[in-house]
């Protein structure tokens, strides 16, 4: 009896002595979980604040700053392409007489495609004399950037004026708003007495408005060889946006002319067609002496993908006497995504006795257009050079790349770019970050975050990186000093 009561005894001490001990673990755990919760919070307000701050800063710049400071902030928004301004910008334009502030005003909206100033736009193209020419000039590309088509009569009443202040921007504008009344309207402007600069845009604007009734007379002008080479040149395009089967012919013959700016129209022309016979003369082009014929050529291989090119592609990526045509073929290759053309680029790419240019450049190539195998290599690659110190523009130009695209093989990649003591490749590792948001890194760019040293170095990459997070959930609050 002694011995039971003496286990009840013991047994209950530790009952109760497991319970404080478990009431003492769960409170620590959860006061740590609140004090954890509270600094999240902390930070969170923090970063609202600095986002609010900058945010009011801007618009109080907007509302009361300096010309160079008004136009300094437009010209940030515009490199930003930052809309969330857009309303404060239109209230500045109302506002404001500084022709300098309209004028940056009608570009940001002009890049925006905003149609906030439609109503102005015309206003002002009705009655342009009492405005500086370069605002005028400014309105044209607005009205051009969005199709604003009730723009087109005014253009052409300008036009049709004795005044040609407004000619050279015009006559682009009215072949991009323009429609078939406009088409004929411009059709006579080839029989006037036109500089070359502006029958270079009147060529321009004949094709963009698909003025088919200028068709012969356009011919004329190619096969006039005393006439200005650009106008032939612009001329032939022209002949080729309208999409008339005719033109196949005439473009075809203009591949013969010597001058190779003309060869290099007359397949830019072909572009807008696709048979046996263009198809075959584009291939002839990647063999022409002139390296921007070869150029031109490989544009029409990847807008028509023509497959039957690869072999052509093949031998100028490997034996091309200009740069820019090499990486133009691989741009070529990874787009028509055959056997041959992925297993080159991927024997380049890991190719340790090519340049790093030529490396990065086909790699890049690859990444653009996803083929799985391709970006697995470069992948490789990537991972091989991190530690190499003789192959860092090698990483850096990877790194850079890979960054540019979401795609969950690159998680090693961003994870072993994190890890780097190198701070520029960490950089590049957060760039990959940004655009992925692996879940499974987040930790990893925090610990990057908090190693920062209180320095003026240390301010610094904050600075980067608290540029390269922006718009993310990975809030920065400032390092505590001392």
């Amino acid at each position: 009896m002694k011995k039971l009561l003496i286990f009840v005894l013991i047994f209950g001490f530790l009952f109760s002595t497991v319970n404080i001990f478990a009431d003492e673990t769960i409170d620590a755990v959860s006061g740590e979980a609140d004090k954890l919760d509270e600094e999240k919070k902390s930070e969170e307000i923090e970063s609202e604040e600095e986002e609010e701050s900058e945010l009011q800063k801007r618009k109080d710049t907007l509302a009361f700053g300096l010309e160079s400071e008004i136009t300094d902030l437009i010209s940030k928004l515009l490199k930003e392409e930052d809309k969330s301004l857009s309303a404060d910008i239109l209230e500045v334009f109302n506002d404001t007489k500084n022709v300098n502030i309209r004028e940056k005003v009608i570009e940001y909206f002009t890049k925006i495609e905003d149609n906030c100033l439609k109503d102005y736009a015309l206003l002002i193209l009705e009655d342009p004399y009492d405005e500086k020419t370069s605002s005028v000039n400014l309105l044209f590309k607005y009205v051009t950037a969005l199709k604003i088509t009730e723009a087109a009569p005014l253009i052409q009443k300008l036009l049709d004026s004795e005044n040609e202040e407004y000619y050279d921007a015009a006559i682009p504008a009215l072949g991009a708003v323009g429609g078939p009344e406009e088409a004929l309207f411009l059709a006579d402007f080839l029989d006037r007495d036109l500089t070359t600069a502006r029958k270079q845009n009147l060529m321009k604007a004949l094709g963009q408005i698909k003025a088919v009734e200028t068709w012969d007379k356009l011919v004329e002008v190619i096969q006039n060889e005393d006439e200005n080479t650009y106008v032939r040149m612009y001329a032939a395009e022209a002949i080729g946006v309208m999409e008339k089967e005719e033109s196949i012919e005439v473009l075809l013959d203009l591949f013969e002319d010597d001058d190779p700016n003309i060869r290099t129209y007359a397949i830019k022309g072909l572009s807008y067609f696709n048979n046996e016979d263009v198809e075959n003369l584009v291939i002839q082009g990647l063999k022409d002496n002139y390296y921007k014929v070869r150029l031109e050529a490989i544009e029409v291989v990847k807008k028509c993908e023509y497959k039957a090119a690869v072999p052509s592609l093949l031998y100028r990526a490997k034996n091309d006497s200009e740069a820019t045509v090499k990486y133009a073929c691989f741009e070529a290759l990874a787009l028509l995504d055959t056997k041959e053309g992925n297993e080159y680029l991927i024997s380049l790419v890991k190719d340790t006795k090519k340049s790093d240019t030529l490396r990065s450049k086909a790699a890049a190539s690859m990444l653009k257009y996803e083929n799985a195998d391709s970006v697995k290599a470069v992948v490789e690659v990537a991972l091989s050079v991190l530690e190499d110190t003789k192959k860092t523009a090698l990483r850096y130009a990877l790194g850079k790349e890979i960054a540019k695209y979401e795609n969950s093989q690159f998680k090693e990649v961003c994870e072993a770019f994190l890890a780097s003591k190198d701070v520029s490749t960490q950089g590049i590792g957060l760039d990959i970050w940004k655009k992925n948001h692996y879940i499974t890194l987040k930790d990893k760019v925090k610990e990057i975050i908090l190693a920062l040293k209180p320095s003026v170095e240390g301010e610094t990459t904050s600075l980067y990186i608290s540029k390269i997070l922006e718009d993310t959930d990975v809030k920065i609050s400032k390092i505590a000093h001392g």
